[in-house]
């Protein structure tokens, strides 16, 4: 076999025939992938749901591996798998809320058709917005307890920044869908006025615990940030 040639066997090896050219993989080993990838994709987010349950009830981002491992049924191998360390499995989640975030708002337009104008008033757009964008108040508290990380760590810093800036722009068509049946402009541009509204949302949330209403805070939070950054034409 050629592999069993000394490396002074140059010419006993050029005398080998050639190895046979791969094949694609067989109908089975086809059939199989889709399953693989199933089964990577259940691992994944059961892992994440161990980690944020766990999370959740310590209400700080602190975990081991092998905590996760032992809540989703895991070993560490899956882990390794799939994340490198518990601060990726936080990013992870991160990107698993931002999306959920942004599916949220992606549904503004489906409650609001094309001319219509809720109530013909801010409040109505605000009700249509509050409705679709969830107040998950321990997922808002786990994010401030891990941001005092980024002033120490770069990394950190830049992947909620990078997070951030996604939720941001998944926000300005929504803001932009305002504006423009109130016949009013952002002010003092669409992207900072994105971020005055989210800021008000996310500080509504976090401060909902201690008031009796906290949609009613939400909403008048919310509403407050939209009247301070429209102004009509």
């Amino acid at each position: 076999m050629r592999g069993e040639n000394l490396p002074g066997d140059v010419k006993a090896a050029a005398a080998q025939p050639a190895a046979p050219a791969e094949h694609p993989a067989g109908p089975a080993a086809q059939a199989a992938a889709p399953a693989r990838r199933r089964a990577r994709v259940h691992t994944r987010a059961a892992l994440l749901d161990a980690a944020e349950a766990i999370f959740a009830e310590r209400g700080a981002p602190t975990a081991t591996i092998d905590e996760i491992c032992s809540r989703a049924g895991f070993t560490r191998g899956a882990f390794y798998s799939n994340f490198r360390t518990v601060t990726d499995v936080f990013f992870a989640l991160y990107e698993r809320k931002t999306a959920e975030l942004l599916s949220g708002a992606s549904q503004f337009e489906g409650r609001v058709a094309p001319g219509a104008k809720p109530a013909d008033t801010l409040d109505g757009f605000v009700s249509e917005l509050l409705a679709v964008i969830p107040a998950d108040t321990q997922w808002y508290a786990l994010r401030a307890l891990f941001g005092l990380r980024a002033g120490a760590d770069p990394e950190v810093a830049a992947v909620l920044r990078a997070h951030g800036e996604d939720f941001q722009h998944g926000i300005t068509p929504v803001l932009a869908r305002i504006a423009e049946a109130l016949d009013s402009t952002l002010e003092p541009d669409i992207d900072e006025a994105a971020r005055v509204v989210i800021a008000a949302h996310v500080g509504s949330v976090l401060q909902g615990p201690f008031v009796d209403d906290p949609e009613s805070l939400r909403h008048a939070a919310v509403l407050a940030a939209l009247r301070g950054v429209l102004r009509p034409n």
